[in-house]
């Protein structure tokens, strides 16, 4: 019942509603352009709906006992593990040989788009319908077959049902596996490489040792050689030094003597400038040309002294560069001979750095391509793990431990005319008041009685509609269906008739409809 119904629905009263229902459907005829064959009702049967319950895992797979229902798993594909590992642990013999297996596998376990398909024949595994139908089984009841109800036979074998179910079993198992035998995988590659950079770094460690023990040795004969010949390089230039040092001091002091001389005469010649200008003023001609005289005469010598302090100084910048240019020259050589002295020490550490670096290069190389290789391995084993959860979701909450079969009630109304028959199922449904539902919806008459039931669930309806159409396709499952619903006919029954009288009764004293409509239908029940 629905929640806006409080009365009891008992089963005259459904079997009544069942056939008004069915009578209110029956097309009458007629037709403006295409002409329709009057229907009449060939039966309507109380109709049992085989589904399997297979264990599997912690769940109850369902099977569509008449396979209108299959699903398909994809699955990626995903390298062989077992092969991998054991190329790993082989090729673990030798650092060389694990470093070219990570080469040659960096790319294994890459994902690809190609997916492994498996199509379940008979597995209901819609999310909405295992839902819905999980309801139903909470409130499922022992049913025993009876001449008055018709079973559908289940189409499908039980052999084919625990078939699929131990390829599912299998397919999880084989899941399970290779998630474990990823995850072991990548423990493996991880230990590994750890142990052999381990390796790598104490063989680094012994290479620096025995390199600086080789330049420990050699290092002192060494130095004394450098110390040598930097202190020849020193005397040398000291020699240097003071032979320029003679001459500098030379053109020196000849460069002081004539700066004294340019002074002295500068002075001069201001005194002449000065003479000049008091002999104009007191008009002392023969002194003014004197001084002039005077003036002109010291100028010259200026001019002899400032040539002279010019080629003192072009003397002192040469001497100066070239004392320099042989220093230079002195502690070149002296650098020559030092680094030809380091040389060996040199070739020693640049082997040592050299075969360190390769060493630390393998260590990268080989953490980087594990890591690449581990990071597909876990997208790997998620994928694997997501194909688990899937399979896990296939089915209800486990509540049967064998193979067992249920049944889900319907109604099946067959109309027949001269065009031929048609089916009309009246799926599991709420019953509802009249006091709401017509109040609202404002139904009156014989469409009233539509309204009572409301279907339970729209994704089992899905499913007992494709009834007709495996009747359909299947010519002898359509001839024992109906030779089926015949016998177990509500309006063939005596004992359905009464009850179905009952049962009007009772809809009319709901109001469902009038004591007219209430006499019509009466009339029509056989």
């Amino acid at each position: 019942m629905s929640q806006n119904r409080r009365e009891q629905f008992p089963e005259e009263t459904e079997k009544a509603a069942v056939f008004c229902f069915a009578e209110m459907e029956k097309r009458k005829g007629g037709g403006l352009v295409i002409k329709q064959s009057p229907e009449k009702i060939g039966f309507i049967a109380k109709t049992y709906y085989p589904l399997w319950l297979a264990p599997f895992h912690e769940a109850n797979l369902v099977f569509d006992g008449l396979k209108a229902h299959s699903h398909t798993l994809l699955n990626s594909e995903i390298q062989k593990i077992t092969a991998f590992t054991e190329d790993a642990q082989r090729s673990s013999s030798s650092r060389q040989a694990y470093a070219a297996f990570l080469s040659d596998n960096q790319n294994h376990f890459q994902v690809t788009n190609r997916q492994e398909k498996i199509v379940i024949d008979g597995l209901a595994a819609e999310p909405a319908f295992l839902q819905d139908f999980d309801t139903y089984l909470s409130e499922a009841a022992p049913f025993e077959a009876s001449r008055e109800v018709m079973v559908l036979p289940s189409t499908i074998d039980e052999t084919l049902i625990l078939s699929a179910t131990d390829e599912l079993e299998g397919l999880r198992r084989r899941f399970a596996e290779e998630v474990r035998d990823l995850g072991k995988g990548m423990k493996l590659l991880t230990a590994t490489t750890k142990g052999f950079a381990a390796n790598i770094l104490d063989e680094i460690k012994e290479t620096r040792d025995s390199f600086n023990e080789e330049l420990k040795k050699r290092r002192g004969p060494v130095e004394e050689k450098t110390k040598e010949i930097r202190s020849k390089s020193d005397a040398e230039i000291t020699v240097i030094s003071k032979r320029f040092q003679k001459e500098l001091l030379r053109l020196q002091k000849e460069k002081v003597k004539r700066e004294k001389t340019k002074d002295q005469l500068d002075h001069r010649i201001e005194h002449c400038e000065a003479e000049i200008k008091t002999s104009a003023k007191n008009k002392n001609t023969v002194g003014e040309r004197k001084w002039k005289e005077e003036r002109e005469k010291l100028k010259k010598e200026l001019s002899i002294i400032e040539s002279e302090i010019k080629r003192v100084n072009k003397y002192l910048k040469e001497t100066e560069d070239k004392k320099t240019g042989e220093i230079l020259t002195a502690k070149s050589n002296c650098d020559s001979k030092v680094q030809e002295a380091n040389r060996e020490l040199v070739e020693i550490e640049s082997s040592r750095d050299a075969k360190i670096q390769i060493l630390k290069q393998e260590i990268a190389k080989m953490e980087e391509l594990t890591s690449a290789i581990t990071k597909q391995m876990d997208e790997a084993a998620k994928t694997r793990e997501a194909s688990i959860a899937t399979l896990d979701k296939l089915g209800i909450q486990q509540k049967q431990k064998k193979l067992s079969i249920v049944y889900v009630s319907f109604y099946l109304v067959c109309f027949q005319s001269d065009s031929g028959k048609r089916y009309m199922i009246i799926p599991p449904s709420t019953v509802n008041s009249v006091k709401l539902l017509t109040k609202l919806k404002g139904a009156l008459g014989k469409a009233r009685i539509k309204q009572l039931f409301s279907p339970r669930s729209s994704t089992v309806t899905s499913l007992l509609n494709k009834l007709p159409s495996l009747m359909e396709k299947n010519a002898v499952f359509e001839r024992e269906t109906n030779e089926a619903g015949e016998k177990t006919d509500l309006l063939k029954a005596s004992v359905a008739r009464e009850q179905i009288e009952s049962g009007l009764r009772q809809l009319r004293a709901e109001g469902w409809f009038s004591d007219k409509e209430y006499e019509a239908f009466s009339k029509i029940l056989p």
